[in-house]
């Protein structure tokens, strides 16, 4: 597990709905200063689900706990009858060293409306491994010399992955459909030029040494070259390409590779340009959706096949009339037998607004530049760890639009976090201390317990 402290968990706990295998582990890290240290933790579980809590799946909570309080949760949906392997990531920013030693991080059964109803597991304490490094709260920026530095910066916060998704740093239709892919399987996506690995993304997966590596993008985007590469970098992972004749037979071979969830949606994108689709893409990521494109008047072939092989009750638009026509998206919509629903605004910031407040509070929000599309694609499967938003700026300005849903997104969270992702030439440092001054007015986080003084992290009755 490299850095990071890991712990095996053994006897079940009280009978519940869903089982888990008695191997489940944690990966913990924190990284701490003198201010403050921010958790990471990677709990690695396999379920079997046995009650139908709704549309054939069994839900389940991996939470984590501090000092009584419950500081993150992710809700799994486990198919009714099927084992399956999962991955999730709770983080949070608190005070170092105060209260009940270590986090506890607890299993829990859940209801069809995602709530606690018995607890499977436990351990607490568990204690991550502490390494010195950035805590930040307020706003951060995570970005580098150029976009593939950026991305490889943002795959370090990953403290492991099984799984790396790359595509190609030169254009964005590959990016859009491979994020939520990468999101599905818990790893970051990385971007390769199309005949040369960068040192940046070549340093990531040496550090991550994933078992596999999937390429998305036919041999003009990443040539085999470069896959010999990755390859030959980490001997032991499985290399599979999925690629199409075109970008619209790609992304639907990268929508057949996700997992619904009981809320069968699908997201359908332009082909022809990115500024729309963005945040779209990571909605799709969130909601466990695959994203398909089309043309402004018409719905490629590939495209054709997958809507009607796919089962879906709802179809989500991004752009106006213009970029995907009414007769394109309710022809997509209609391949289901779906409701569709569009988001359009008066410009790219408007409409990215718009998909941005289809995403609850969770106190936190990453922004990037809605001039170029990597640093947001490749944004999004770190803003799916951590339950971010993404949202668009302009390079030296955030939309008011804009700017009023990350509001939203933050406010009354005693640790907001704002991350900027890219360099100053794409966010610049007015757009900086624009976000920053949502903060001027707000609370002290309140006082941590005192070191020693409660003996359990979890809720005591």
């Amino acid at each position: 597990m490299g850095a990071a402290g890991a712990l095996a968990i053994g006897a079940a706990g009280a009978a519940s709905a869903v089982t888990v295998e008695p191997d489940w582990e944690i990966t913990g890290i924190q990284f701490v200063n003198d201010d403050c240290s921010r958790n990471e933790y990677v709990v690695d579980a396999t379920f079997t689900g046995t009650t139908d809590d709704v549309g054939g799946f069994d839900k389940v909570r991996v939470e984590v706990w501090d000092d009584g309080e419950l500081k993150d949760y992710r809700l799994l949906e486990i198919p009714v009858g099927s084992t399956v392997d999962t991955t999730s990531f709770l983080s949070f920013v608190g005070l170092y060293l105060s209260g009940a030693p270590g986090v506890g991080i607890v299993l829990e059964d859940a209801d069809a409306a995602g709530d606690p109803i018995g607890t499977v597991d436990w351990v607490d304490p568990f204690f991550p491994t502490d390494q010195e490094g950035p805590c930040d709260f307020d706003v951060e920026r995570i970005g580098g010399p150029d976009r593939i530095a950026t991305a490889a910066l943002l795959a370090q916060r990953f403290i492991m992955a099984d799984t790396v998704v790359v595509a190609t740093s030169q254009d964005y239709p590959d990016a859009l459909s491979a994020a939520p892919l990468a999101d599905q399987e818990s790893g970051p996506l990385l971007l390769t030029r199309p005949t040369h690995l960068p040192a940046a993304t070549a340093g990531e997966l040496t550090r991550l040494q994933p078992t596999s590596i999937i390429v998305v993008g036919g041999t003009n985007s990443v040539s085999n070259g470069v896959v010999d590469d990755m390859q030959d970098l980490v001997p032991g992972a499985t290399v599979t390409r999925i690629a199409g004749p075109d970008r619209y037979a790609t992304a639907a071979l990268v929508a057949a590779e996700i997992t619904q969830d009981s809320t069968a949606q699908v997201y359908l994108a332009t082909g022809e340009g990115f500024p729309d689709a963005l945040v779209l893409s990571a909605l799709a990521a969130r909601e466990n959706g695959p994203l398909v494109l089309a043309k402004a008047d018409r719905l490629p072939l590939a495209t054709q096949a997958f809507l009607g092989a796919a089962s879906f009750d709802d179809l989500y638009a991004a752009g106006g009339t213009t970029v995907l026509s009414d007769d394109v998206v309710n022809d997509a919509a209609a391949l289901g037998g779906a409701t569709a629903t569009r988001f359009a605004g008066a410009d790219r910031y408007e409409t990215a607004a718009l998909v941005l407040a289809e995403f609850p509070a969770e106190g936190k929000v990453m922004v990037a530049t809605g001039e170029e599309f990597a640093d947001a694609l490749t944004a999004v499967p770190v803003a799916g760890r951590t339950g971010a938003g993404i949202a668009l700026s302009r390079t030296d300005n955030v939309p008011a639009s804009v700017m009023a849903e990350i509001e939203r997104l933050t406010d009354g969270f005693s640790f907001p976090l704002i991350s900027i992702v890219g360099g100053e030439a794409a966010l610049s440092s007015d757009v900086y201390d624009q976000l920053l001054a949502l903060f001027e007015t707000a609370a002290e986080p309140p006082a941590p317990a005192a070191p020693g003084s409660l003996d359990s992290n979890l809720p005591q009755d």
